[in-house]
């Protein structure tokens, strides 16, 4: 499996849509990823596990002091009407696949007293979801 682009919104510290083309690191397979604490090196290892899995990318990861898998996520910084995702292209034995998560959270200054719920879509290489 190669990831190909990783795109997070409103996702820990990135408050914005901010699209990742790790295509343009090359395929050889050995990236390195740098940055001063706190700039979010490893949310995109956290985005890319949860893309996947539905999981942070530690067995313990407890972002932001919460402990739910799906509103830890929402980033504090973004604006009320930004919605929260994160989506992956990823590339798998030729054939590429692209997978969308979106975590159950409140909309903040939301009247509703339900949470949404969690919501992932796999697309396949011919298109079907």
């Amino acid at each position: 499996m190669r990831p190909l682009k990783l795109t997070l919104s409103a996702f820990g510290p990135y408050a914005d849509k901010t699209v990742l083309d790790l295509q343009a690191l090359g395929d050889r397979g050995l990236y390195l990823i740098t940055g001063d604490t706190g700039a979010g090196k490893t949310m995109i290892f956290d985005a890319i596990c949860y893309a996947l899995y539905g999981l942070p990318s530690g067995r313990d990861r407890n972002i932001g002091g919460k402990k739910d898998n799906g509103e830890q996520f929402r980033s504090q910084y973004a604006k009320d009407e930004t919605e929260t995702f994160v989506e992956l292209e990823f590339e798998c034995r030729g054939q590429c696949y692209t997978v969308r998560r979106v975590p159950g959270y409140r909309r903040p200054n939301s009247k509703s007293k339900t949470k949404p719920s969690v919501k992932a879509t796999l697309t396949m290489p011919d298109g079907e979801v």
